[in-house]
């Protein structure tokens, strides 16, 4: 069945709030909670989703998904159960995102996969996620690379837990700033940590989606302002050869996949079949360490070493 209240992560903009607009005009849906963490761009993306649709279902729900104790808080705080949650919160981490935070992982690791495995796991523990609910993590072309965009596969050697503890506090790229194998391995670490907790947690469907190149997103925002005018000609120019599409498309994505689980199972990275649109797939077949399942456990662990 179809989720009827949803929580979105990231959902001020771009694709979590294309997202957000999708599902509030499907008839299945009774809620979406806007999880964000800055109230004002929260208040003011709830008010244009209701002038967008005509519906007064969104909520807000303040988190810092960089910020394990606001993650915590936002567990306690949320009213309600929800059965779908979209993990669309992240990005490329700013001008530093290989900084390390207090809590001893990299600062991109943080916003992209420390918090919202923690927030899971206390919504899990309060059972305020329903039995049968969905958890999706948005995932990206990155974690397996894509050569039509020269992204090589993130550089995972053996999957190990000691290898995923120093991708999360960055050691294993001391010596390495290629943004592309950083970022990569971070959002592998995350399908993989879905796949994990799917076989841990049969009574949940826990899947990762690659919204694909998405232009219009707030992916590149933080980025340094060459990298940022860089990804954003590339962008345009990917679009109109037809090897890139809009954030709507990327965005229905999420609402295809976390509304129909006979198609889409749990347990499941699904992305292009083909380069960086078009038709969704497995994506084992591009990227074989998913199929591992210590290597999902692996990356289960190492996450949460750190809280």
């Amino acid at each position: 069945m179809a989720p009827s209240t949803i929580l979105i992560t990231g959902s001020n903009s771009g694709l979590g709030f294309e997202s957000a607009r999708q599902f509030a005009v499907k008839d299945s849906t009774k809620k979406v909670i806007l999880a964000c963490r800055n109230p004002a761009r929260a208040e003011e993306a709830q008010k244009k989703l209701e002038e967008l649709t005509g519906k007064k279902i969104f909520e807000v729900l303040i988190i810092d998904v960089g910020n394990l104790e606001s993650c915590r808080k936002a567990a306690e705080d949320l009213k309600e159960p929800v059965d779908g949650i979209i993990l669309n919160a992240g990005g490329a981490g700013g001008k530093e995102p290989k900084k390390v935070t207090k809590d001893g992982v990299m600062f991109i690791f943080s916003i992209n996969n420390l918090g919202h495995v923690l927030f899971v796991d206390e919504l899990m523990k309060k059972g305020k996620l329903q039995k049968g609910g969905s958890v999706m993590y948005v995932s990206s072309f990155a974690a397996r690379g894509e050569s039509s965009v020269g992204a090589a596969p993130p550089p995972i050697e053996t999957g190990d837990l000691e290898e995923f503890k120093s991708v999360a506090d960055g050691t294993k790229f001391a010596n390495n700033d290629t943004y592309t194998d950083i970022y990569g391995a971070v959002k592998l670490m995350g399908a993989l940590w879905t796949m994990s907790m799917a076989r841990k947690h049969p009574d949940y469907r826990f899947l990762t989606v690659d919204p694909g190149m998405a232009r219009g997103t707030q992916g590149a925002a933080e980025m340094p302002v060459v990298q940022r005018y860089f990804m954003s000609a590339v962008m345009a120019v990917m679009q109109w050869i037809g090897k890139a599409h809009s954030v709507d498309v990327g965005a229905k994505r999420y609402v295809d996949v976390l509304s129909d689980e006979t198609t889409y199972k749990s347990g499941v990275w699904y992305g292009s079949k083909k380069g960086l649109t078009g038709e969704l797939a497995d994506q084992v077949e591009q990227c074989a360490i998913l199929g591992k399942e210590s290597a999902q456990d692996a990356a289960d662990a190492a996450t949460h070493a750190f809280l």
